[in-house]
């Protein structure tokens, strides 16, 4: 979906792609939001863990595109380290790797719908 030279590689989960194609009207932020994360996916994103009240997530990170739309993701190093972490796809994939699991307004992004 993002094409440039970044630190990280992306990878998105089907859910993410679909998600992406629904919400058509905020493509442009979603696609400012991937770059960013792509740089630096540590810098203003959440972790989301016991603390966060998403125990589905565990181990995932959260980035806000707006007041009520997130895009949630895992980073492969950071999955990696964390036994807890509920969504692994990283099997394979290089550590210096992001993986958007979906996109879309808060409920349904934390309900990973």
């Amino acid at each position: 979906m993002i094409e440039g030279s970044f630190l990280y590689a992306d990878q998105y989960h089907a859910l993410f792609s679909e998600n992406y194609r629904r919400y058509a009207n905020i493509r442009v932020r979603v696609d400012r939001k991937i770059e960013r994360v792509l740089k630096d996916p540590y810098h203003n994103t959440e972790y989301l863990d016991d603390r966060s009240g998403h125990l589905n997530l565990r181990g995932c990170r959260s980035i806000r595109i707006d007041r009520n739309f997130r895009i949630i993701f895992v980073i492969c190093e950071e999955c990696r380290r964390i036994p807890e972490c509920q969504y692994c796809f990283c099997a394979g994939l290089l550590d210096k790797t992001v993986v958007f699991l979906t996109v879309g307004p808060h409920e349904r992004a934390y309900a990973m719908r």
